[in-house]
């Protein structure tokens, strides 16, 4: 009886109708995100400047928008054609991100960390104003369990997840009022194209990497809650992934 029930709420239905747009969705996680919501009935609009890799997604249901996440501009245009098309917007997740080269805080140049911070932060803020401007009642910001425990080597990336915790916290906030969900999921390691073959193989050994079907499944569960309901926060990790604790 459990295992019905679940099923019933995971099921395509609730999504059928939906109206979606998902950023970085050139991007592996972001690509499997936007497969997934089409998969389940979900009308969905990928957002991306690699065009090209986003029209090899195409197919009933979901469509590709070549956007630049930093350029406010682009953004708006982005959500004013959902809108047209469409008459409403659902949902948005904020998938769209990059790291920095793996180099220590001497090396680090000024260019490199604004990049960063321009897609990963300012492009997120961006796009949740344009969601909120349309009335989208629900937010999913990508985050990382970097905002929890850094790693060497990477104050850029860690500092712009730490600015999305913050930032998802305060669009909960400001949403609130107006009955607009906003939540962020933290993986921990999963199989991306921000890894290097090197480090691929490092962290799949010594620590464990995620299924990337289990984080699509996750955030299928934070889009799927009720109205009444939101996930502000919820981290995904290996089971072997050393963040809980030293032993």
């Amino acid at each position: 009886m459990l295992r019905r029930c679940i099923q019933r709420r995971m099921s395509s239905s609730f999504f059928n109708g939906k109206v979606a747009i998902v950023t970085g969705a050139s991007g592996t996680i972001g690509g499997a995100i936007a497969n997934a919501l089409a998969d389940d009935g979900a009308t969905v609009f990928m957002a991306a400047r690699r065009v090209e890799k986003m029209r090899m997604l195409e197919r009933e249901g979901l469509h590709s928008i070549g956007t630049d996440i930093t350029d406010e501009n682009s953004v708006v245009t982005l959500f004013e054609h959902v809108k047209k098309k469409c008459g409403k917007i659902d949902l948005l997740i904020n998938a769209a991100g990059i790291a920095a080269p793996d180099v220590s805080i001497e090396e680090l140049s000024a260019a490199d960390f604004l990049q960063v911070l321009n897609v990963n932060v300012l492009g997120s803020f961006l796009c949740a104003r344009e969601a909120f401007r349309h009335d989208c009642k629900r937010i999913i910001n990508i985050g990382s369990i970097s905002s929890m425990a850094p790693r060497p080597n990477s104050a850029a990336y860690t500092a712009s997840k730490f600015a999305i915790q913050g930032l998802n916290r305060a669009l909960a906030l400001d949403g609130r009022q107006r009955n607009i969900s906003v939540g962020v999921l933290h993986p921990g390691n999963v199989a991306s194209e921000l890894l290097s073959p090197e480090i691929f193989k490092q962290r799949q050994d010594q620590e464990g990497l995620l299924d990337l079907n289990d984080l699509v499944r996750s955030v299928l569960l934070m889009a799927s809650m009720p109205p009444s309901a939101n996930v502000l926060e919820l981290t995904i990790m290996p089971t072997t992934q050393p963040l809980v604790g030293r032993g």
